[in-house]
């Protein structure tokens, strides 16, 4: 057997190598192999067409490529040149479109990008992702549309010249350019501008003057953006959308909104920017959650009476503003609505209109003098005006009131005097009017059902109360945070029946009409998901039932009134059913202070509001409905059916 001496295997194995290595590098100049440049086995070549009358070639050792001819681009395979290695791009005069996908999150397409005059169009994602793009960007004045995520976290650039024709700008269009530096100037032409355009372009400085031609801003579009000079909007705006301006911090002057814009949505200018004035215009009808949350804006807030409606904090922590004006038709002041603005001082004047105040509304520090509550206010919610230590006195409760929410007047330190509660409220809610210590007499209406723990605590001044009625359940002076302060008298009429012992003698009576045998329907499903929305949630009942809450709890329902547990029964619910069929909650029976309701049906109301409804069978036989919910009061109101 023949056996080569070690040096000659050597240098035949030497040979093989140099052999190997030199079809590699034919492969990869030429591309004729079956290797890419990624080492992959769909090398697409070095050349070809891409479009009816545009050629493309690729220099594999300058790492070149090159598109040629004229008309529109046409890419023949979907991401043709992602994984090509191109430190030059050289887009020949007479293309008049980049193709959707064409340079598709290539992190190999390198340098500065210039491209041709006769360009009209660039295509969505078309340089989506080219990180390794640096320099200017110039899009040429032929350009009417740059589309959607054409540009998006291109980094690499530092400035950004637009086109002197362009009309439409696509969704994300130049999103994350974190590279871009100086002043955005659009066109006059300019007609839509979509969606996160330019969101967290937060180099971006300078004004931002958005053209008159401009009619649509989509939402988030300048969404933590750099400026720091003035915001100019277009006067053909009907709409501010969602989130537009948020986190916009180093915005300064003021904020005009221009005369035909009907709604602002929420988080619309949302920051710590605009340190100027604030003008709203005569025809806004809406103002969306947290719209305005601009610690720094400053003088009077006027709200124009075109406004309908107020969203949850659309003015929170708007803490420089000086005075405020409501809308004289506004139906609903949302909860957190006006909460720490700090400045606003003088007498707070609320429209006659208003039928529900919600909960924090009015949290602030500066209000003062008398209150006047508006004739149809049906109900003042959680902390509504906690805190307002200016307020001296409330003239007086209208009668169609229904319930005081827990610490609604709470550290109201000027409030003096005596307090009537008329008949139509039956619930105080806990720590009501807790340190008040200049009241000094409350009388309650003889339909006063509940009171809340603390709800007078720290009232130092109160000596006396007065209930013209039964005596409703409160917390007693013998029991963990009394609903009144040490040594202040309880008076009642001489024949004035305890609630609560008729209350605890009703529940535990079967619910009339129901067969003792009977329970639960066995044949019923137990859903297997639906009901993990019941759990987790207080479900408060509505107006004059504000002091009654379901608690579920597995397999059993919890009826609580005012804090306390009055009755813990088993429960069964339909199967996983919608729309066709509604949710139901079965049970044999609760109480519910004032009868007996037995199953409920269950919705999702406004504003992720759950809702379960049901007839509530009286003592006297007649029927009611009442509602029990997730959301605020004034949610329910939004949604009466």
């Amino acid at each position: 057997m023949y056996n080569p001496d070690p040096g000659e295997r050597y240098q035949k194995m030497k040979k093989l190598s140099v052999l190997i290595i030199g079809v590699i590098i034919m492969l990869n100049l030429f591309g004729c192999g079956l290797l890419n440049n990624n080492g992959n086995t769909k090398d697409r070549g070095t050349e070809g067409s891409c479009g009816d009358n545009i050629t493309w070639k690729y220099e594999r050792s300058s790492k070149t490529l090159t598109i040629s001819g004229s008309g529109e681009m046409v890419t023949p395979v979907k991401f043709m040149w992602s994984d090509y290695k191109i430190d030059k791009l050289v887009i020949s005069e007479g293309i008049t479109s980049i193709d959707v996908n064409a340079f598709y999150s290539n992190a190999n397409l390198k340098g500065e990008l210039v491209l041709p005059q006769s360009l009209k169009q660039i295509g969505e994602f078309a340089f989506y992702g080219c990180d390794g793009l640096t320099g200017d960007l110039v899009i040429p004045d032929g350009v009417e549309t740059v589309g959607d995520y054409a540009f998006t976290r291109c980094s690499g650039f530092s400035s950004l010249k637009l086109s002197s024709s362009l009309k439409t700008i696509g969704t994300e269009a130049f999103e994350q350019m974190k590279g871009l530096k100086g002043s955005l100037v659009f066109p006059d032409t300019l007609e839509t501008i979509g969606r996160c355009a330019f969101s967290r372009c937060e180099n971006l400085s300078g004004d931002l003057v958005i053209p008159d031609s401009v009619t649509s801003i989509g939402d988030y579009t300048f969404s933590e953006c750099g400026f720091d000079g003035s915001l100019t909007l277009s006067k053909n705006l009907s709409e501010i959308q969602q989130a537009t301006f948020s986190s916009c911090k180093n915005f300064k002057g003021d904020l005009v909104i221009p005369e035909g814009v009907r709604s602002i949505g929420m988080h619309a200018f949302v920051s710590d920017g605009f340190d100027g004035t604030l003008t709203l215009p005569d025809g806004l009808e809406y103002i969306g959650v947290y719209s305005f949350s601009c610690p720094n804006l400053k003088g009077a807030l006027e709200i124009p009476d075109s406004v309908t409606m107020i969203d949850n904090s659309a003015f929170q922590s708007c803490k420089s503003f000086t005075s405020l004006k409501l809308p004289a038709d506004i139906r609903y002041i949302r909860e957190n609505a006006f909460m720490n603005c700090q400045e606003m001082t003088g007498q707070l004047n609320l429209p006659s209109s208003v039928i529900a105040i919600g909960n924090s509304a009015f949290a602030c520090t500066g209000f003062t003098g008398e209150l006047v509550l508006p004739d149809n206010l049906e109900s003042i919610g959680d902390g509504s005006f906690a805190g307002c230590k200016g307020i001296t006195s409330v003239r007086s409760f209208p009668d169609t009131l229904k319930h005081i929410k827990g610490s609604a007047f709470c550290e109201c330190t000027q409030l003096a005097g005596q307090l009537v509660i008329p008949d139509s409220v039956t619930y105080i809610g806990e720590y009501a009017f807790m340190k008040c210590p200049l009241l000094t007499k409350v009388t309650f209406g003889k339909d006063m059902c509940s009171i809340g723990e603390s709800a007078f605590a720290g009232c130092d001044a109160l000596t006396s109360v007065t209930f013209t009625g039964d005596i409703p359940d409160y917390y007693g002076p013998l029991e963990s945070h009394p609903s009144f302060p040490e040594g202040c008298a309880i008076d009642s009429p001489p024949a004035a029946v305890k609630l609560p012992d008729t209350w605890k003698e009703k529940a535990s009576e079967q619910m009339p009409g129901k067969d003792e045998t009977s329970g639960p329907e066995a044949s019923r499903e137990v859903p297997y998901y639906w009901t993990s929305a019941l759990t987790g949630f207080d479900y408060c009942g509505a107006g004059s039932y504000s002091d009654v809450a379901l608690l579920f709890d597995d397999a059993d329902l919890l009826v609580k009134i005012n804090g306390r547990k009055i009755m813990t029964i088993p429960y069964e619910a339909d199967k996983n059913a919608y729309e066709e069929d509604e949710q139901v909650v079965h049970t044999d029976g609760f109480f519910c202070r004032g009868g007996w309701i037995r199953d409920l049906k269950y919705i999702t109301g406004f504003d992720n509001d759950d809702q379960l409804y049901g007839e509530m069978t009286k003592e006297d036989g007649s029927v009611e409905e009442i509602v029990f919910h997730t959301g605020s009061e004034e949610c329910l109101y939004l949604t009466k059916r």
